[in-house]
């Protein structure tokens, strides 16, 4: 029996052996080739950016994976048992794709491939989510792997009213809004509240599960018993605008294109919201708006079984589809239950947007848009159609496709400082955003800020860092954090990365390299260095052959930071060095006495003083503007040095030269103005000149004197007009630029009319002369223009003349104007004046009792002669005026400021003054039976111009002009015949004016004619 056992024993022992042999003799072919590195390393596909798993051949040792792995920079960090699988780390940044054609040029590695990512696919807990078919159908589950929405992101939600308080909406409302009302208080509904619910029921073990449940809904009513219009709908978006939402989701439409709705549809798509909204239910292609508005996502509805709803409108303005059967969300009253309609694909839609924005805010509407398009299931025909658009929404594919908002943040593993080298940082993060770097330690304090709100263009950015902190010290050895920050409008995101510093860095002294000092200037010579880290210091002073003369520091231990060494210029042994070259050897040395680099720094000691010699190129400076004084300094020595143009006092005048020269020749050159850039008065001056050498030594010289006279072209500055219309004696000024004897002479055109002075010495400045109007006899002369001469000789024979002119208007405007003119309802009034001289006229009417009625002109240009004006008899505001009696007043002012003014009267009734007497007889003889003539007597003060008009009734029978002169003037007129007649007399004065008389030949008198 004992045998037995042993035996089965053994067979089971052998069984089991054979099995494990055949378990490790397994050998698995890949299903893709190794070298289709294109499809295994697949952007698409999740894996770890920094790890490979790599499979060597049976037997490949330890040393020799470890040298593969260093062509790549690689390092093994596990093996598993079976297969010869290595788990392999790669340095930050690595292109996975082509470390792997680089390893599997070697014969040992089988494969390489990434570390793929493997996830759960969470299954929410909220009792009705069985109910929720869509969830699935649209891959939420394993969209919630990556996110289920951001705190950060605002789905508006522009409908009736939603329950704010309703269980798996509590807490995440915000902004509540009645656009009807204008305040926060609405009635909840259904509708409203079931859309809500869609996007963001929230995971809290009640009712359904919400599309993204940790968005926040801004509910904005619009309805009320009526129902909505697009007034209401624009006001909403606009509150949605104010107050920042990122989504705006329109269960609602209408078939009429409003410009209002697609006006404020644009601005809230510029102020960077997604805009979704429900095609309609009619079962139609016709529009439905907001949904075909150019901006707003229009969604059509679909069946569990992927078909377009028997409701759902389609058309031209459908880009995506989404379920909206039987859907199982929210309603008021805390409750839940199914409704059907693109209302709810809409949300749907919209609650996948609001993921998408929670992975990364920066993300435009556009870019949204464009992301959800992509990410669909294509159903109907291939591509875009009138019923699906691009395709029913996919929320995992969508947040697949979602780009990080920072998709790459690179830093050494570890830096190993030696302050010399630096680590270097990239971040590539979305456009359109701002980016900061820090660094901090582990406890989050910042070291060092890398860089500060940099504009991202979506290219990488990139930076190092010389291990210093803000203050420039090194930090010490540890584990640091670089924090990224990447914002905008939308939000604030942060990314982080860790980093092993090892600090191996040697105490360091920066310092000047070249000194010059001189002990006599200065007595001691102060030369600053700063210590990077804490340390012992040596320091001493050598000769040019190396010797040591004087130890300043030795081994001296010192904190870090800004230091000086001092040196009075002495030896050891206190003696005053001589004039050479010296060094400063400074050795710095850390705490375990690692020495830092030496530092030498050269010490000039120069107590000579520098020498220069000037040398001018005259003693004579004539000044015209244009030459220049000039001189020549020799210097012997570098030094800074300072030339000044001093007047024979030692008075500073000028500044020429401020500046460090080399050795040789520097040129001087003066234009002869002062510092305040006017010329330099004649006199005596001397170049002053201070060297300074590098050292500090000082030198003060000053050239010989030179004089220098102004030979600039003298110059007579004055007004090119002057009025002179009052009578009396004027004064007229002028500027002399330098003194000189002046004549002054009065001209009419090429006549002289009166010299005024003669070779009068006058000083530079101001001047003046009189004139009284009057010529050489002291006639007064006539208004006209006449010119003014003077002319200025200055003692070195330099002349110049200046010709102004003088408007002599003695005489002041004159106006010639009628008295009296005639006024009439019809016609109104026609004046013809004249003027003197040409003016700006104001010409304006008044009333019998001053009261001004019409504005004719009004400062009005208005050249010389006869002139004319009319007045149609009405006021200012266009109404007819009937008094008998106006006043026109003309008020004339030339260019000089003379004003005249004179009135003349607008009658219906009065003769002229210069009509003294007019009157008409009919004599008949004792031999006639009628009158055969028109006797008719006219007496003025003035030429006038008469015109007399026959006529028989409204026949003209005849016209004569006759020339009254002065005086009494009689005209007798012979009748063509013996029948009554009438006559018409017109009287025109010498400016133009008519007055016109009636004759009654039956009542043999004369009567003012009213037309």
């Amino acid at each position: 029996m004992k045998y037995f056992w042993s035996v089965i024993f053994m067979v089971l022992s052998l069984s089991i052996m054979t099995s494990i042999a055949s378990a490790e003799e397994v050998t698995i072919q890949p299903k893709v080739s190794k070298f289709d590195t294109k499809v295994i390393f697949d952007e698409k596909k999740e894996f770890n950016d920094q790890e490979l798993i790599v499979k060597f051949t049976s037997g490949t040792s330890s040393n020799q994976r470890k040298t593969i792995l260093n062509l790549v920079n690689a390092k093994e960090v596990d093996q598993l048992e079976m297969g010869d699988f290595s788990f392999v780390k790669v340095p930050n940044g690595s292109d996975l794709e082509s470390l792997s054609k680089i390893l599997l040029k070697n014969k040992q590695v089988l494969f390489v491939e990434p570390n793929y990512e493997v996830k759960s696919t969470y299954v929410p807990k909220e009792p009705s989510y069985k109910k929720q078919w869509y969830l699935n159908k649209i891959q939420l589950p394993k969209a919630w792997d990556k996110t289920r929405g951001s705190s950060n992101i605002t789905v508006a939600v522009i409908d009736g009213g939603v329950q704010k308080d309703h269980p798996d909406l509590k807490g995440k409302i915000v902004s509540p809004y009645n656009a009807v009302t204008g305040n926060s208080y609405y009635t909840p509904n259904e509708h409203a509240t079931h859309v809500a619910g869609i996007i963001a029921a929230s995971f809290n073990k009640k009712g359904i599960a919400g599309i993204a449940p940790n968005v926040k809904i801004m509910p904005i009513n619009v309805f009320d018993w009526q129902g909505a219009s697009a007034y209401n709908v624009a006001v909403a978006l606009n509150y949605a605008v104010d107050h920042h939402a990122d989504v705006v989701n329109m269960s609602l439409g209408s078939e009429g294109y409003s410009y209002l709705l697609d006006s404020y549809i644009q601005y809230a798509r510029a102020n960077g919201i997604v805009l979704v909204a429900a095609a309609g239910n009619s079962d139609s292609y016709i529009p439905m708006y907001p949904a075909a508005l150019n901006g707003v996502i229009g969604v059509s509805a679909t069946d569990n079984n992927d078909r377009i709803t028997s409701f759902s409108n389609y058309g031209n303005y459908i880009d995506l589809a989404a379920p909206g059967l039987s859907i199982y969300s929210t309603i008021s009253g805390s409750s839940y239950d199914y409704m059907s309609g693109t209302s709810m694909a809409a949300p749907v839609v919209a609650g996948v947007a609001a993921l998408v924005l929670s992975k990364n805010p920066f993300l435009s509407p556009s870019q949204v848009e464009s992301i959800l398009t992509r990410s669909t299931t294509d159903l109907g025909n291939r591509g875009w159609d009138s019923f699906y658009g691009y395709g029913r929404i996919d929320a995992y594919k969508a947040v697949s496709k979602t780009p990080a908002p920072i998709s790459k943040l690179t830093a050494p593993t570890t830096y190993n400082m030696t302050g010399t080298n630096k680590a270097a940082f990239s971040i590539t993060a979305a456009s359109s955003t701002k980016v900061s770097l820090y660094l901090q330690t582990t406890r989050g304090k910042t070291v060092r800020t890398i860089f500060s709100n940099n504009a991202s263009s979506g290219r990488g950015i990139y930076a190092s860092w010389d291990g210093k902190t803000s203050s420039g010290a090194y930090v010490t050895s540890g584990t640091y954090k670089l924090l990224a920050k990447v914002w905008n409008s939308k939000g604030t995101i942060y990314k982080s990365s860790n980093i092993k510093i090892v600090n191996n860095v040697r105490p360091a002294i920066v310092v000047s390299s070249n000194y010059f000092f001189s002990p006599k200037v200065s007595g001691k010579l102060t030369i600053p260095y700063q210590l990077t880290l804490k340390g012992k210091v040596t320091a001493v002073i050598t000769d040019n052959r190396g010797k040591t003369i004087l130890k300043i520091l030795s081994n001296k231990f010192l904190s870090s930071g800004k230091k000086s060494i001092v040196w009075n210029g002495k030896d050891s042994r206190g003696h005053m060095i001589k004039d050479g070259t010296y060094y400063l050897i400074m050795s710095p040395a850390d705490s375990r006495n690692r020495k830092g680099k030496t530092k030498k720094v050269q010490i000039k000691v120069d107590t000579a003083r520098p020498s220069a010699k000037v040398t001018l190129s005259s003693t004579l400076f004539k000044m015209n503007t244009k030459n220049t004084a000039t001189a020549k300094l020799s210097l012997n020595e570098t030094s800074n040095v300072l030339v000044n143009v001093v007047n024979e006092s030692g008075v500073s005048i000028k500044r020429l030269i401020s500046k460090q020269s080399q050795p040789g020749t520097i040129s001087i050159s003066w234009n002869g103005k002062n510092d305040k850039n006017q010329l330099a008065a004649e006199g005596k001056y001397r170049y002053s000149i201070q060297l300074k050498d590098v050292a500090g030594n000082i030198t003060k010289m000053n050239s010989s004197l030179f004089s220098l006279q102004d030979w600039r072209i003298p110059a007579i500055q004055s007004s090119k007009d002057f009025n002179f219309i009052t009578k009396g004696t004027k004064t007229f000024t002028y500027t002399l630029t330098k003194p000189g004897n002046v004549s002054i002479d009065i001209y009419k055109g090429t006549t002289l009319v009166k010299t005024i002075e003669k070779d009068v010495y006058k000083e530079a400045g101001k001047q003046s002369f009189m004139w009284d109007g009057t010529d050489t006899a002291l006639n007064q002369v006539v208004d006209g223009d006449y010119q003014f001469r003077i002319n200025v000789v200055d003692k070195y024979r330099l002349s110049q003349t200046f010709t102004g002119n003088l408007h002599v208007r003695l005489t002041n405007i004159q106006i010639s104007y009628p008295d009296i003119v005639k006024f009439t309802n019809d016609s109104g009034s026609e004046v013809y004046y004249k003027l003197s001289q040409a003016a700006n006229v104001t010409i304006e009417i008044f009333n019998a009792w001053d009261g001004k009625v019409r504005t004719i002109k009004k400062n009005e240009p208005v050249s010389t002669g006869i002139q004319y004006f009319s007045w149609d008899g009405q006021d200012d505001n266009g109404y007819d005026e009937y008094d008998d009696n106006y006043f026109y007043v003309i008020t004339a002012q030339n260019v000089y400021g003379q004003k005249t003014s004179v009135t003349g009267q607008m009658t219906r009734r009065g003769n002229p003054s210069w009509l003294e007497l007019h009157s008409v007889e009919f004599p008949i003889t004792s031999d006639q039976t009628h009158n055969g003539q028109m006797q008719l007597t006219i007496r003025t003060t003035q030429d006038v111009k008469a015109i007399l008009y026959v006529y028989n009734y409204s026949t003209e029978l005849d016209k004569n002009e006759y020339s009254i002169k002065p005086g009494e003037n009689n005209i007798v007129y012979t009748k063509p015949n013996s029948d009554y007649l009438f006559y018409l007399v017109e009287y025109q004065d010498l400016l133009g004016n008519e007055y016109w008389y009636y004759i009654d030949e039956y009542g043999s008198a004369i009567y003012e004619y009213d037309f």
